[in-house]
């Protein structure tokens, strides 16, 4: 019986959150319940803050309407992410705005203990700037590299060759809410898929070629090795040729060695001076320039058109997806297009589409937060009123 009341209480929240149901009418018409379930049901959720009720004048004569409105700063999350060498933390509402930034950068050779030091300050620092009354239910870490997400550590990054089997959900016990992993190329194609409405049997293939360069890949509805944290680490396959350029996770002549933003800005600089060499802001002016000017950037377009086509030999997209700052520039995009409708082996096949996408952090907040705010919305329903999640209360 208690559960079909949190089923109920989160069927109604859902309904107002979506904009569905802005009645007690409304969502007993679309639930099929009485009015009596509805009014206490409804009263509860108020009762909880989860949702608001305002009162509305009639304009002619008769009793006031009563109007509900979801309340999207009942619960808050704290969502760190990897932007070049800086880790950024967002406080983020259940709207997915963010409200507040903080962002700290760990020097090269951080390893376990001093990353630990600074997460600790970051969370710290971003959880002082919710709105007050916001209750901050997790802490959500999308990052690079390679993760064991079933334990909630950070095995490897390149960013950072020190760090060796970082455990963030210990470092962050004291904070007191739940903690959780996601790769973060995962988490941005899982939220362009939810957010598009891609139907399930379609594969998709998101190729990021920015400050580090890797994919993610969805088939069957699923993100492959979502719930392990390492997939298609295609920045450090070798080229192959010897040259002994040395790579930033301690191997030699990996494809980021020619092609990925940090080896290849300061190149790109020689035939574009005063180029910003962070994502965000070398995003913008890639757009106008001829890039291929730089022989540095004509060598690293050809190593990533052959990646891609590889990729497409070994996976068989229906859909390539281009994130980063490169696949901004026209050129650039056009290139991969017709590389793709020209590789022999995929032109007997049903044609790859391939899009690109504007830079930016929505997708991939909405998505890692997705499973998190849910689980407090449901943690809040099932609970008596008198209890509370333990989590940090913003004030």
């Amino acid at each position: 019986m208690e559960f079909n009341r949190t089923e109920d209480l989160v069927a109604i929240a859902d309904l107002v959150r979506d904009g569905r149901a802005s009645t007690r009418g409304n969502i007993g018409e679309l639930l099929s319940m009485r009015s009596t379930s509805v009014s206490e049901l409804v009263g509860e959720l108020v009762a909880k803050d989860l949702l608001r009720e305002s009162t509305i004048k009639p304009q002619g004569r008769g009793r006031p309407a009563a109007s509900l409105s979801y309340n999207h700063q009942r619960f808050g999350a704290v969502f760190i992410s990897v932007v070049d060498r800086t880790l950024v933390a967002k406080a983020v509402d259940l709207a997915h705005r963010v409200v507040a930034e903080s962002s700290v950068t760990p020097p090269c050779d951080a390893g376990n203990e001093a990353m630990a030091d600074l997460m600790r300050r970051l969370v710290a620092d971003i959880t002082t700037k919710f709105p007050t009354g916001i209750e901050v239910c997790a802490i959500v870490c999308s990052l690079s590299g390679l993760l064991d997400v079933a334990r909630s550590t950070w095995c490897f990054s390149s960013r950072w060759p020190e760090l060796r089997n970082f455990d963030v959900a210990a470092a962050l016990a004291d904070a007191n809410c739940a903690v959780s992993l996601i790769r973060n190329l995962d988490a941005e194609l899982a939220g362009i898929r939810l957010h598009e409405g891609h139907p399930p049997s379609e594969t998709a293939l998101l190729l990021h070629w920015g400050y580090g360069i890797g994919a993610a890949y969805s088939a069957d509805g699923e993100i492959v090795n979502r719930s392990r944290g390492r997939f298609c680490e295609i920045g450090h396959w070798s080229l192959g040729d010897a040259v002994g350029r040395h790579c930033t996770c301690g191997n030699t002549d990996c494809l980021e060695t020619v092609a990925a933003l940090w080896a290849l800005g300061p190149e790109l600089r020689q035939t574009f001076p005063g180029l910003p060499l962070d994502e965000s802001g070398l995003a913008g002016q890639l757009r106008q320039l001829d890039l291929l000017e730089s022989p540095a950037m004509s060598e690293a377009l050809k190593q990533m058109l052959r990646l891609t086509t590889n990729l497409c030999r070994l996976l068989f997209p229906d859909r390539i997806i281009l994130t980063g700052p490169f696949v901004q520039n026209p050129e650039i995009f056009s290139r991969f297009v017709m590389t793709l409708e020209q590789a022999p082996l995929l032109k007997s096949l049903d044609k790859v589409r391939v899009s690109v996408n504007e830079t930016g952090m929505g997708f991939e907040i909405a998505s890692a937060l997705r499973d998190p705010f849910a689980a407090a919305v449901r943690d809040l329903a099932s609970r008596k009123s008198d209890q509370n999640t333990g989590g940090i209360l913003a004030s």
